[in-house]
């Protein structure tokens, strides 16, 4: 598969405060790329970046932004805004803030689509209540059917190359969570989009991606295969997280967690590796040089010990 998007070394700052710093990734057509990570670690800024829609004063640097072989850095806001609207389409996480309050939901349907196949479209994912209900507002739906409907609208109204899927389960119960899964692994097979899906849950990471990346503190401290990542992770924050995974634990081990907080990290340190304060194998030189990424071929992992090993 060709390479669809390629980043290199990504940097945002806002305000002189890193918010990504030097991250490096390739998302070839048809692959879903898994970004992970606590809150504060960079991957909604991320994908900003990559659609051009951060907030006014943030400040973008990259070797390379590159989107089908054209440098997204050199476009103007009119090009960008074209292929926002029919070559990129973003899933939001909140359906109930998405859409319009005082506009019926089918209306704004149409501002967006032109309506010859709507009907098709929307029961192709088992909406077709949406056109039985044409003067309903978004209240009076439930937040599976508005985040389907988000979908339509990022996907299948404009078949877009890439879909940036922005934790757009987080706020579904569990049964509904799975059937937008479906969705977006039907979409992908359908019309062979290349996804990128940013989550804080790692389970739904597994049944959905071809790839993980994990972030922390703006880096990328580690990407691989889903394979690599649950069953051979490297770097001690990827097993940080996997350990507070229940399923991987025993009847009656306690759960793992990761002491300190993400966000002292993020906030501007002066050398060192950023998760040497809450990392429990760090030495002296984690605390004082910022680690090199290590490439094994198609994995990367940014850690001393790791490169100890090597």
């Amino acid at each position: 598969m060709a390479d669809l998007l390629t980043i290199a070394d990504l940097h945002v700052d806002y305000a002189g405060r890193p918010a990504v710093q030097g991250v490096s990734l390739t998302l070839r057509r048809g692959e879903i790329l898994g970004l992970v990570g606590e809150s504060g670690s960079g991957k909604t800024t991320l994908c900003s970046a990559i659609t051009n829609v951060l907030p006014a004063g943030a400040r973008v640097r990259a070797a390379e932004m590159r989107f089908d072989g054209r440098e997204l850095s050199e476009l103007s806001y009119e090009e960008m805004r074209r292929i926002r609207a029919s070559r990129i389409g973003l899933v939001p996480q909140r359906p109930m803030t998405s859409l319009s309050p005082s506009s019926p939901v089918l209306r704004q349907l149409r501002w967006y689509h032109d309506g010859s196949d709507l009907a098709d479209l929307l029961g192709q994912v088992g909406l077709k209540a949406v056109i039985d209900r044409p003067r309903d507002y978004p209240h009076r739906f439930s937040g599976g059917q508005l985040q389907r409907l988000l979908v339509v609208l990022a996907a299948l109204a404009r078949k877009p190359d890439l879909l940036i899927a922005d934790e757009p389960t987080t706020t579904l119960d569990a049964t509904v969570q799975a059937q937008v899964l479906r969705l977006l692994l039907d979409l992908r097979d359908r019309l062979g989009l290349a996804m990128l899906y940013v989550t804080h849950d790692l389970a739904v990471v597994a049944q959905i991606c071809d790839r993980i990346g994990v972030m922390y503190s703006g880096r990328l401290v580690e990407s691989g295969t889903v394979d690599q990542i649950f069953n051979a992770p490297r770097h001690p924050y990827t097993q940080a997280l996997l350990a507070a995974l229940p399923g991987r634990t025993r009847p009656g081990q306690r759960l793992g967690t990761i002491p300190g907080d993400v966000h002292r990290d993020v906030s501007g340190r002066a050398a060192g590796c950023a998760f040497a304060s809450r990392c429990p194998v760090a030495f002296a030189r984690c605390h004082e040089e910022d680690p090199r990424p290590i490439v094994t071929g198609a994995d990367v992992v940014r850690c001393h010990r790791a490169e100890e090993k090597e």
